[in-house]
């Protein structure tokens, strides 16, 4: 299936058949279990094949993708363990060992490898002595599989229909969430819109995940919209779907994965109209950028306008960091209300820290060494849990990542395609500040973000 999904022939089939998946799940939650097997197995068939007869591994990449960009829908609908938890890291993980390990691939650069060493020291230490086996492989998997996937998928050439293709993948199971959710929300009148994230919204399920992903989702179809690409099939579809994603993503009341898709829709069009092939791009595409950026911040704004009122403006408050107890005057709004307690939780990392410079405390370690009402909470900003748990060794693997955007960004900054590119590192990063490395998000879109695009108007590659 991974052939036909990935060509892109049956673009409104694949379109209705994720709505249709959506629509099952609520009837029959282990249907994602049965999607994801069938999957699997009519796909892997053709990856097998081709590697026997053909030498060839075009289609695992792919698979992989689509495959992890499930994830969080999963854990949604408890399909644990047929689908894992940490299902993208699991993947990421035999991806790497496969490629090389049995073919042997060779490294086409060795800032991956870098990064990958620089987590041992940390993994090799416990301060708190309570740090159990699973907890620490709860902690590595996700900077592990950031540092594997750039060792895969760094200065790795694609031509710029599949890699759109790539990022379709990833809309569509946003999509099939997004049906879910919607359906499983009750009726407006009978949800109780505090000032807190809104687990009705979310289908009972974390709402900074959901939120997560159907930020991505709006972020892509706009991208589809934008670019005339056709994720579903249709142009109009396309942009509807920014507005629906966006209704139900300010909806959960949950921020970060919706203010980072809406920043990162700003910096994609302020880049797109200011590269230096932009002219070309839009002649050769027969797209309106400035027509369709004003109706994509139209459905967004309208969006938000409508849950605003029907929130009597709650979500105004929630996204101003506005509590019932600063509303009230109990409490004096500080940076700490407004960040939902992450502020004071980095700020105890950075004490973990400066008191274990070089080494750090171990992973997994700093939940058990805070002071007071910090202590047993996890870190939701992976910036501050790599230095507070890998020391200097955390502060080099952060100045690592940040080197890797900076020279793609400077080696090509003022052409279309280093746009998406940079946008896409930009969403990797700003989940890690919100969301750490729950999900596939972050090590999947730095990842896509280190590669070259080929411009096959021109036969020349593209370094975003």
């Amino acid at each position: 299936m991974i052939v036909d999904l990935l060509a892109g022939n049956q673009k409104k089939r694949w379109f209705f058949i994720h709505i249709m998946i959506g629509l099952f799940c609520i009837l029959f939650s282990q249907a994602i279990i049965i999607w994801f097997y069938l999957f699997f197995i009519s796909s892997i068939n053709k990856i097998v094949s081709d590697y026997i007869l053909r030498d060839s591994t075009k289609y695992i990449i792919p698979l992989v993708i689509y495959l992890s960009s499930f994830e969080v829908f999963g854990r949604m609908l408890g399909a644990g363990p047929f689908i894992p938890w940490e299902l993208s890291k699991y993947l990421f993980l035999l991806t790497f060992i496969f490629y090389f390990l049995i073919l042997k691939i060779k490294l086409k650069s060795y800032i991956g490898l870098f990064l990958l060493f620089i987590l041992i020291p940390g993994s090799l230490i416990d301060i708190s002595n309570k740090v159990t086996f699973e907890l620490l492989v709860f902690n590595l998997l996700g900077p592990i599989s950031i540092s594997m996937l750039i060792m895969l998928l760094n200065k790795s050439r694609i031509k710029e229909n599949d890699f759109s293709s790539y990022l379709r993948l990833i809309w569509y199971s946003s999509l099939s969430m997004l049906v879910y959710v919607v359906i499983k929300t009750p009726d407006l009148s009978d949800i109780n819109f505090s000032l807190d994230a809104n687990f009705q919204t979310s289908a009972g399920f974390g709402s900074n995940q959901v939120s997560t992903v159907i930020g991505i989702g709006m972020f892509l179809s706009f991208y589809a919209w934008m670019n005339k690409i056709l994720f579903s099939g249709w142009h109009r579809i396309d942009g509807l779907s920014i507005a629906l994603f966006a209704y139900q993503g300010f909806l959960t009341f949950s921020r970060g994965g919706m203010v980072i898709a809406f920043i990162c829709m700003l910096i994609y069009y302020f880049l797109l109209i200011n590269s230096e092939n932009y002219v070309q791009f839009i002649f050769q595409r027969e797209i309106k950028p400035i027509r369709f950026f004003g109706l994509s911040l139209l459905f967004v704004i309208s969006a938000y306008l409508i849950i605003n009122f029907i929130s009597e403006g709650n979500i105004t408050y929630r996204y101003l960091g506005e509590t019932s107890t600063t509303l009230s005057g109990e409490k004096i709004k500080t940076f700490d209300t407004v960040t939902t307690g992450r502020y004071e939780i980095v700020k105890s990392d950075l004490g973990l820290w400066l008191n274990n410079f070089i080494f750090g405390t171990g992973v997994g370690s700093s939940k058990f060494l805070r002071d007071g009402g910090q202590a047993g909470i996890a870190s939701h900003t992976e910036f501050s849990r790599l230095l507070s748990e890998h020391g200097l060794f955390g502060l080099v693997f952060i100045f690592l990542l940040i080197y890797i955007f900076m020279k793609k960004y400077f080696q090509n900054r003022n052409t279309v395609e280093n746009a998406l590119m940079t946008v896409l590192f930009l969403i990797g990063i700003g989940t890690m500040l919100h969301s750490g490395v729950r999900t596939f998000v972050s090590p999947l879109f730095i990842a896509l973000s280190t590669m070259i695009v080929v411009d096959k108007s021109k036969n020349t590659i593209k370094e975003g």
